[in-house]
């Protein structure tokens, strides 16, 4: 994949983005209900999609998928559920395959934890980026309540099973 500068990026969204992160690809849509423009932009570090999300780095990106024109991303928010952004991209260009390639390259390793049948949570070891850190991550199931007590200890002692036997 060729390299990818500023140029063409709107003055507004190219200052939001930091000098250290390289621009890999970015894309466009129709206009706002606030009437700005929507841009996209995938940096080696985050994604960028003003009046949506100001940053978000892809090890807090779950999945995202692609079905021309709409472009969902999942994102975790920390406690173990997950939000929704939906935004439409008229021209995406390389921006999904973007996507994709950054999300996978900060999974580490998942496993599946069953909870209640075959729903559960999926146990997920990600590396942050420009660091060694690796973030560990519970992502309940829809239905699965992750503030019920049971399921949240359950979830828990199979990450740290799999932590330790892991060695990570």
């Amino acid at each position: 994949m060729g390299s990818f500068n500023r140029r063409g990026l709107p003055s507004d969204v190219a200052a939001r983005i930091p000098k250290a992160e390289r621009v890999m690809a970015w894309a466009s849509g129709p206009p706002r209900l606030d009437g700005d423009d929507t841009i996209l932009v995938t940096t080696d570090c985050a994604l960028y999609a003003p009046g949506y999300v100001d940053r978000l780095p892809w090890e807090q990106v779950l999945r995202a998928n692609w079905e021309d024109p709409i472009l969902e991303v999942v994102m975790l928010d920390g406690a173990g559920s997950t939000e929704f952004l939906r935004i439409n991209l008229d021209k995406a260009g390389s921006v999904p395959q973007v996507i994709f390639e950054r999300v996978t390259a900060t999974i580490v390793m998942q496993s599946r934890a069953e909870l209640d049948g075959s729903r559960g949570a999926t146990l997920i070891a990600r590396r942050v980026r420009h660091s060694d850190e690796i973030r560990w991550e519970v992502v309940f199931d829809a239905g699965i309540d992750p503030t019920n007590p049971e399921f949240r200890a359950r979830a828990d002692e199979q990450l740290a099973w799999l932590r330790e036997s892991a060695g990570i």
